[in-house]
Parts: C-alpha cells; structure tokens; sequence
C-alpha cells in the first residue's frame, strides 16, 4: 500500500518516493498529441494543477524511465526532449506591480542562465521574446507552462488599482506570446489558475488558445473520478473502515459523500478533491480539510459588508447559473459576481446536466465538507455564532431528526433563529424555509424541495427514520392553514399508493413577534391501508 502524497506536488519526487500517483498520461497524451497545443486551464485550488505541470515537464524532459509503470509508458509517444520554460508565480515575486516586474525579469535571466544565451533587450516585452526565439533556434521549439498565473491578480484583490496596474504588465507579458516568430518557436503552452475572471483581459491578445476549463477533455485531468478511487485507494479505504469498525461499503460511501460531487463540465463526471482524500485517509478522520486549509475570507469580507448575500448563499442550492456567466467574468466585477467566484473558486459546483434551452445549469454544493463548512463560516464569520453554538445546536439538530421529532426541531429552530443578527434574517418565507432545509442538509437528512405533485408543488419532502414528512412552510400564518393547504392539495396520495413508511403531514409557520420569530407547527398523520 503506497504512502499518499500530502504535500508534495512534483511528479518527480512522487515517483522517487514511491508515493501513490493516480495516472493522468493518457489525457496528456491526447493534449500533448492533438489540438492546437496551446492550452488555458483553471481549477480551484489543490486540485493538482501544479502536478500536472510538473508532470508536463518530466514528459517534455524526455524522462521515460519516471513514465514505465504508466499508461503513456507504453505508448507510442516519441519522448522528444524540447527546452522548457516554466513560470510558477506562487514563487515570483508580485506583491505589488513593481515587485511583478522585477520578478519576471528575474525569472527570464534566471533561464537565459540555464540555456546559457545572452539577452539584448531591456523592456520586459521583448526580453521575454528574445529568449524564447534564442532557445527555440539553439534548442528546438519551447514548451512554455505557467502555474498560478492569476496570482499577482488575486492576492491583491483589495487594492484595485493595484489589481489593475499588475494586470497591466501581465497582458504585456502574455501578449507576447502572440508574437509571430515567437510563436514559431514554441511547440507547446499551458496555463493553469484557480481564476478564469482575468483571462479575458490577460489574454485578450492571445486568442489561440484552447479553453479546457469547461471541456469534456479535461472532465477528469484533475481530482479522481469513482473508477480511480476504487482502482487506486481501496486498501487505505479497507484500512481506515477497519480502523472506525465499519464495512468497506459504508465507509465507501461516506467518503463519497463528504468529498466527491465536483463537476466542472457538461460531461456527467463528478471527481473527489484529492488533498482532502488524502489527508482524510492518512489521518483516518473525516474534517473538512481543503475548506479549511484555504478558508475564503475575501469571500467572508464582502459578505460581512453585504449581509445579505449570505441569505442567497444559504439558498443557493438548486438554482440556476448561465453558462455565459463563466466567460464574462473580469476583476471589475470579482466581487459583484459572486456566483461565479464561489463556482470557479469550488465552493459550488454544476449539479444537473447542461439545459441547451436555458444555457446553463443548476449548481450546488460539491458535497458535505463543503456544504457543511460555507455554512459554518458563514455563521460564525458574519453571523457571530460561536463554534460552541454551532455544535451544540447540531446535537440537538441530530437527535430530533433520528427521532422523527419534528416539534423537538422547530423549537430547536425558534431558538437557533434568535443567534441570526437581524441584518441577515430577511423576513421572506424563502428565508426561513431555506434555513429549515439547510439545517436538515447540514445535521443527517437531504430533504427535496419544491416537489412536483399532480396537484402543484410541496414545499418540503422529508424522509425520516420511521415517517416520511410532507411539509407546508407559511410565514405570519397558522400552522392549521398551512396543513390545510397540504390536504386540499392531496400532496400526500403518491406516498399512499407506494405505501411505504408512515405519512405525516406538517404545516409549519413561522411567525414574527416582539420577542422574536416563533415557530409553530401542527401534524396529522395519514392512514395508509
């Protein structure tokens, strides 16, 4: 059973090392191969972008002998040895414009160094291209990777007009790679960031290049699909079901649910976040370890200032994004668009296949380490419930969803409801009927919302231990006129014919006083023979 690599990003030292490595060649392969070889990628972070450059490199080095035991191993690629130059701005200087520019000064010479060439030129511009013409004609074409490119772009998100002073000298930068006799002497070219907001504007002049971001192609070039984890984890898995005293099945599961769901193309293929995976079964314990290893505070700022998107976010699941949202993006609206900066950042994901007619999907979160920790964050970050509180009310939350005890949760909720600062309770029955569904989400139950029923919609469908809960939500009403609506509707007869667990119908009013928002429900179960 090999180790598996939990900080550590360079194929290389993973090969040495005999550390777990999922093999990704066959897609390189095909990238490497065909195509117009000059790529854009963008995943969020510690998805293995960085990996994949590195393992770019070691293919592009001509180092076989790292490759044996893979699929491009033993394929018919040509193992050509080209020049390379790779940036990764996580190490380049670029804490403010001027810091950039010295940065890729450094970086050039740094490789004109190691290709032993002179440089002439003295803008940055022209300096770049020189050196890529010089090696191209001593060496052979280039292959040119850059990692992180939005870096200097993100980390300076506050200051914009430091954001844009940057994006000035990086469109510069890339616009140079337009350059004809440039781009006759680079065979290959891939861009990978966690951002696919700035690429309009980075690259606005660098228009041959091949988007992957939403490609089928690129579908599993990162994460690990269900196939990958079963073929390459399931001793770790065998190990840490018996380490919790559970069956390989239910801890398959579990893990499934806690860190697969990302799907970032039209193709219906979800992919695990592998440091969370990794972690997860190194440590044997389940945490939320890519949250939190990257938490979103800019993300957390605006919301604290905005109290109100945290309402959305809570609701967001199962709503409806444009595909042209994606593409539209720009640093002048990072902040306006948070939709799309949650999606590309990871925190959401595509959650239902492409609607052609709509342009676009539904999105959602990818799974429970996300949803739980949004959730979490954002109570506690912008709503100042304490961590304590927040456990605490999960307990109880838990064992009134076991039980079936659906007046043990409202008031649970009239309570919880109270540590919600005024600015961010919106006085909408969407806000509180969201509240209800995400609490069931975060605590033990997925309930569905909106059901379609031949006699209209049901607010909430409930499956608990012994009782499946059909619920009606109303705002400053009574319980019973809410019940009422269920019965008139019929929204229980489908439950009658399948006649399965026992049906209780549940009208649930939410209703504003001097003392606070109180919660008043009434049940009637339904004899099913």
């Amino acid at each position: 059973m090999k180790e598996l690599p939990i900080g550590v990003s360079t194929f290389e030292s993973i090969i040495a090392n005999n550390l777990l490595y999922v093999d990704k060649t066959e897609i390189l392969y095909q990238l490497i191969t065909g195509g117009p070889k000059r790529y854009f990628f963008s995943r969020p972070r510690r998805f293995g972008k960085s990996l994949t450059c590195s393992t770019l490199n070691a293919i592009f080095s001509g180092k076989k002998e790292l490759f044996k035991n893979l699929w491009i191993g033993s394929s018919d690629y040509a193992w050509q040895v080209h020049p390379i130059i790779s940036f990764d701005f996580s190490g380049i200087s670029h804490k403010t414009p001027e810091a950039l520019i010295k940065g890729l000064y450094s970086a050039i010479n740094a490789h004109a160094k190691k290709y032993d060439i002179t440089l002439q030129e003295e803008s940055l511009k022209e300096r770049f291209a020189e050196l890529i013409i010089e090696i191209g004609k001593i060496h052979g074409p280039v292959v040119i990777l850059v990692d992180e490119y939005d870096k200097p772009i993100t980390n300076l998100i506050d200051n914009i007009d430091q954001v844009h002073a940057s994006q000035t000298e990086l469109k510069e930068f890339y616009g140079t790679l337009k350059n004809a006799d440039v781009d006759a002497n680079m065979y290959f070219l891939f861009v990978t960031g966690v951002s696919k907001f700035s690429k309009v504007a980075l690259f606005s002049d660098l228009n041959n290049l091949q988007d992957l971001t939403n490609d089928p192609l690129a579908a599993k070039l990162v994460g690990y699909t269900d196939n990958e984890v079963d073929t390459y984890l399931s001793e770790h898995i065998q190990a840490f079901a018996d380490d919790s005293k559970e069956s390989y099945t239910d801890m398959r599961n579990t893990l499934k649910k806690w860190y697969n769901g990302y799907r970032f193309t039209p193709l219906n293929s979800t992919v695990y976040n592998p440091f969370s995976l990794h972690n997860c079964l190194t440590i044997k314990f389940l945490d939320n370890y890519w949250f939190s290893s990257g938490t979103p505070t800019f993300l957390l700022k605006f919301i604290k200032k905005n109290p109100i998107i945290a309402t959305d976010i809570e609701s967001i699941e199962g709503s409806f994004f444009a595909q042209t949202n994606l593409n539209s993006f720009s640093v002048d609206v990072y902040y306006k668009n948070y939709r799309t900066l949650l999606l590309q950042t990871g925190y959401l994901t595509f959650a239902s296949d492409y609607d052609p007619g709509r342009r676009g999907y539904l999105i959602g979160y990818p799974n429970e380490e996300v949803r739980y920790s949004m959730t979490e964050q954002i109570m506690q970050y912008v709503g100042g419930i304490t961590p304590d509180q927040f456990g605490e009310f999960g307990n109880r939350f838990k064992q009134a969803l076991l039980t079936d005890n659906i007046g043990l949760f409202c008031k649970h909720m009239q309570d919880f409801i109270k540590l919600i600062p005024h600015d961010i309770r919106v006085d909408l029955e969407k806000f509180y009927q969201q509240t209800f569904f995400m609490i069931c989400v975060l605590f033990g139950k997925r309930p569905a919302s909106e059901v379609a029923t031949e006699e209209g919609f049901m607010d909430l469908l409930l499956e608990g231990t012994a009782c499946t809960f059909i619920v009606e939500f109303k705002k400053n009403s009574t319980p019973e006129i809410a019940l009422a609506q269920i019965e008139k509707k019929r929204y229980w007869e489908p439950f009658e014919i399948l006649k399965t667990k026992k049906v209780v119908l549940a009208g649930i009013t939410f209703n504003k006083t001097n003392l606070g928002t109180e919660v008043l429900y009434k049940t009637k179960e339904i004899s099913i023979t």
